[in-house]
């Protein structure tokens, strides 16, 4: 196979195509990792020497599902290149796919915490500010506990009252609209921790009409920071790294091993990571079923109990889908999924955004890199190769 090289600390050398059409790759899927993936295809695109269009739609992870794996009556036709969520494809979306072609690859990429924050007046991040365990936040959300100087609060955070100045301050409860990979990770928390107040049947990406009717829905990542900033005395669940870039208060969780964490100290103490380390569950090869792995409520002193995966979604056999996925864009595709595990891209993704490259968990990195190996590709497809000065 030919090669084009990447030189990454300057630009993208490159030999050039045979036309003088632009080479596009377009995915789209979860609204948490979109940043970082800008910022990557922004950075192909100022290196490469050739003409490319590059984009991502950050739509949520349903959607990205969706669109990657297409319409059953259309033979599932992918409408993206790829797509990416923090929720694997379920057993019977990847046995449809797994049963066309030669399957698909769930691709870990990032790691990230998916964090509770409020804005109750006066309360701020830490522990000298707001703690909540899995069964406090479960009657919360179910509206069974309505008030912040409720008794079981106050016996977890004895400050409160003097800190909040009133005899009562009510709650109210932000929750995300349409299918949400941040909804599916915290109502799966809840049950995990704490079945006796949130049943399994309140565990979805999109639980409808099950929720509270006096709960405000918000849509996206900004639509629930705003719900959140612009209501006092209200609770939500957003990604960590996007809430603490907007400055918004976080709670601190109590994790498996009973200790009060910030997702902040639990990054700082490799908390992130090692959910995925300790996780049972985690196939050997990318090509595998993953709709059983989860990274909630995993064992360790310093683990955050809401971690979420971010994958990529690919098909194997990119071969079959004639000349609008040829050579070229394959080359730029698999150009991009390659700097998902390059330090020099993918380490910007951890100081700008506050996620967890995969690569730096051994399993997760040797999953992906086996995953990539898996992928077919045309035999005139010139690939780029990374290189260092």
């Amino acid at each position: 196979m030919l090669l084009r090289s990447l030189l990454l600390s300057s630009c993208l050398m490159s030999v050039t195509v045979g036309h003088g059409d632009i080479i596009e790759v377009h995915g789209s899927g979860t609204t948490n990792p979109s940043k970082c993936y800008w910022h990557i295809m922004d950075s192909i695109m100022d290196r490469v020497k050739l003409p490319t269009r590059m984009t991502y739609r950050a739509v949520g992870s349903s959607t990205g599902i969706k669109e990657f794996m297409g319409k059953q009556e259309d033979g599932y036709k992918q409408l993206n290149h790829f797509g990416s969520g923090d929720i694997p494809l379920d057993a019977e979306e990847y046995a449809a796919i797994s049963a066309i072609d030669s399957g698909m690859l769930h691709l870990p990429v990032v790691l990230g915490a998916i964090s509770l924050f409020h804005s109750i007046p006066n309360v701020p991040s830490g522990s000298a500010g707001l703690n909540m365990t899995s069964c406090t936040l479960a009657r919360i959300f179910k509206r069974d506990i309505t008030d912040w100087l409720h008794p079981d609060i106050k016996a977890q955070n004895p400050q409160l009252e003097t800190l909040i100045g009133e005899d009562s301050y009510p709650i109210k409860v932000a929750r995300r609209v349409l299918g949400s990979s941040s909804t599916s990770s915290v109502t799966k928390y809840l049950n995990t921790g704490c079945p006796e107040h949130w049943p399994a049947d309140m565990v979805s990406k999109e639980l409808g009409d099950k929720w509270h009717p006096d709960t405000l829905p918000c849509e996206g990542s900004g639509g629930m920071t705003d719900c959140i900033r612009q209501t006092p005395g209200t609770i939500g669940y957003i990604d960590a790294g996007h809430g603490h870039s907007q400055n918004l208060v976080e709670i601190e969780l109590k994790n498996k091993d009973g200790n009060f964490i910030s997702s902040l100290q639990s990054d700082d103490r490799g908390g992130i990571g090692y959910a995925a380390e300790a996780s049972d569950f985690l196939p050997a090869d990318a090509d595998r079923d993953f709709s059983k792995v989860e990274l909630l409520n995993q064992a360790g002193a310093n683990t955050w109990p809401i971690v979420a995966m971010s994958y990529i979604y690919v098909r194997k056999d990119w071969t079959k889908y004639g000349d609008e996925f040829g050579p070229d864009e394959q080359a730029l595709l698999m150009g991009f999924l390659e700097a998902l595990y390059e330090p020099t891209y993918i380490d910007e993704c951890k100081e700008l955004f506050g996620f967890t490259p995969a690569y730096t968990n051994e399993k997760l990195k040797t999953l992906a890199k086996n995953g990539l190996q898996q992928i077919i590709m045309n035999e005139t497809a010139i690939k780029y190769v990374f290189e260092s000065k």
